[in-house]
């Protein structure tokens, strides 16, 4: 609850600091009333101060103030590269320091005159424990830089609190550049009240909170043409008015220009020499996590279409971080009716909840897992395998899908019987497999009820254990009856698979000879075919043939014996599995 008042207060500083962008005609008073608002959307602030960039005398001067006395503050011009504040100027990358030992450090190049008038400014007179600060760009011009510290509370500014004054910033930045053209030319008077109106317009369909497409359709609304939302991954997640016209071919050129995209302005599209529309990042702290795009218009967006698809991206990065903690919260709420499923505990709200997906507890079910690539974003991996479950298979079966973290796991219910569904299972969860072809799918056993849940879910949690050697198996899509009999070897406990392993594999383990060991399982793999065990060892066939039979003299078996090969193919088993 907290975290989404928290959000709330921050979209709302964000909102409100646009509408007093264009209120007022005093740079002073802007920006005063910008670092107010910001200080008191930040937990641990409670100072900060506002440079803006003099370009005839070229130093960052301080425009406004929180916590530090003006009469000292007014004094101080920082160079570019001096200080923090001029450091993160210069170089234009934000910066978060913490320790007042880090942060007197990262102040060492101060000139004296200026480190004297910062330290006789601050109202606590000493250095703060805990500093961020912002460069503020506008069109690849830096203006100036807003800079936050905490001199007296506990505890550092969070990652989470740059990201915030990072997508702030860019407004910011905007803000200042409408101030000026107010106050230095009074014929943009009316141009500048249309962007007001606008933004407030933008404004307000963010705080209804009716999402991205929204956002798009007002903007489609107000510049004609139509306008597009894709993802950080290049997928067209949303576009008003609908239109497939050139759709691959922008996919295609935001790939191709990811990196220009990366700095806040919009870029013209070209198809061959045809102008196809323009484009712009959607920026946060963790990079680019969308492209806004207009095509089909009459002609490239002007000054103030300019920034109000500026102010759109900027809107809308606050927009994804909110649907993004929603997602987080919904995964939370989904692993813990998972673990309620799993031990039984059907109380009258997991009831409740189930009953949402309409699910019952009688109801037939079976788990299947879906591996998620180690480099997936796991709220957008999550939501796209959550998508394409359920166009497989929402037509025979209710689905939940549950988070993991190696594999999204599927929970498959149904009113009838599971048990002779097993091909139209398999060949469903292919399909999906072609769709996420590097991943590998796990079917588990189908149960009577979801009071059985949990055994069809072991099956599925266990089957990596034993299937680490992927190049040997040709399917992507593992039932259960492929690990048969070792799917209970995992109930074993380590004593007892140890004391069985010594029984049968002593003779090789003792002697630690490895290249038995890897003989022996190539060996059994191949259903004790030497010329395969040789191609596969890279080996000559006589030298397999002398190691087998080196091999069962050690072990004093003999592997033609079917009680034999079972115990050591079993041994074999247990000894990888736990990792003895």
């Amino acid at each position: 609850m907290y975290e989404n008042e928290k959000i709330k207060q921050r979209l709302n500083t964000f909102i409100n600091v646009s509408r007093n962008i264009t209120s007022n005609t005093s740079l002073t008073k802007l920006v005063q009333e910008i670092i107010e608002a910001v200080i008191e959307s930040i937990d641990k602030a409670d100072a900060g101060f506002f440079l803006i960039w003099n370009e005839e005398m070229e130093y960052l001067e301080i425009e406004g103030a929180y916590n530090f006395k003006e009469e000292m503050y007014l004094q101080n011009k920082l160079l570019a590269g001096e200080g923090i504040s001029g450091s993160v100027f210069e170089e234009g990358c934000s910066k978060m320091i913490h320790t007042a030992e880090k942060i007197k450090e990262a102040m060492g190049n101060m000139r004296n005159q200026t480190l004297h008038y910062y330290l006789e400014s601050t109202v606590h007179a000493a250095i703060p424990i805990s500093c961020m600060s912002v460069p503020l760009i506008h069109q690849n011009k830096k203006i100036g830089v807003l800079t936050i510290d905490n001199f007296k509370n506990d505890g550092f500014f969070s990652d989470e609190d740059l990201a915030f004054l990072e997508a702030i910033g860019h407004q910011i930045a905007i803000s200042i550049v409408n101030a000026r053209a107010f106050q230095e030319k009074e014929k943009q008077t009316k141009e500048l009240e249309t962007i007001l109106s606008l933004h407030n317009e933008l404004n307000h369909v963010a705080l209804k909170g009716d999402g991205t497409f929204s956002l798009v359709k007002k903007l489609a609304e107000k510049f004609g043409g139509s306008i597009l939302y894709f993802d950080s991954l290049y997928r067209l997640k949303t576009s008003y008015p609908p239109s497939e016209d050139h759709h691959f071919y922008i996919k295609e050129w935001l790939k191709k220009n990811a990196k220009k995209l990366s700095i806040p302005r919009l870029l013209d599209i070209y198809k061959k020499e045809e102008w196809v529309g323009q484009a712009i990042g959607v920026m946060s702290s963790f990079g680019t996590i969308g492209f806004l795009v207009v095509i089909e218009q009459e002609k490239e967006l002007d000054l103030i279409g300019e920034l109000a698809f500026k102010h759109a991206a900027s809107i809308m990065a606050i927009e994804q971080m909110k649907q993004q903690e929603q997602m987080k919260h919904q995964l939370t709420e989904k692993e813990e009716l998972l673990k309620d499923i799993l031990k039984n505990n059907f109380t009258q709200e997991v009831q409740r909840a189930l009953k949402r997906y309409g699910i019952s507890i009688e109801d037939k079910c079976i788990f299947i897992g879906i591996e998620r690539l180690m480099n997936d974003e796991v709220l957008e991996s999550f939501s796209s395998i959550e998508n394409q479950v359920k166009r497989v298979f929402q037509d025979r079966f209710l689905t939940i899908c549950f988070p993991g973290r190696d594999m999204v796991y599927v929970m498959l219910t149904s009113k009838d019987s599971i048990l002779d569904r097993e091909e139209e299972l398999k060949t469903r969860s292919e399909r999906l497999q072609r769709y996420y072809h590097p991943n590998l799918i796990y079917i588990g056993r189908p149960v009577d009820s979801l009071r059985q849940a949990d055994i069809s879910f072991k099956d599925v949690q266990i089957m990596p254990d034993f299937l680490v050697e992927q190049g040997k198996n040709s399917s992507k899509v593992i039932g259960f009856r492929e690990i048969g009999y070792r799917r209970y070897l995992n109930d074993v406990s380590d004593d007892d698979a140890t004391a069985f392993v010594m029984i049968f594999l002593e003779g090789i383990v003792q002697a630690n000879k490895n290249d038995w060991l890897k003989t022996l399982t190539a060996y059994l793999q191949t259903d004790k075919n030497a010329v395969k065990t040789a191609e596969e060892m890279h080996l000559h066939p006589n030298t397999v043939y002398y190691r087998i039979q080196q091999i069962e003299e050690k072990l004093n078996i003999n592997l033609d014996s079917l009680e034999d090969c079972m115990n050591v193919k079993i041994a074999l088993d247990l000894y990888q599995l736990k990792h003895l």
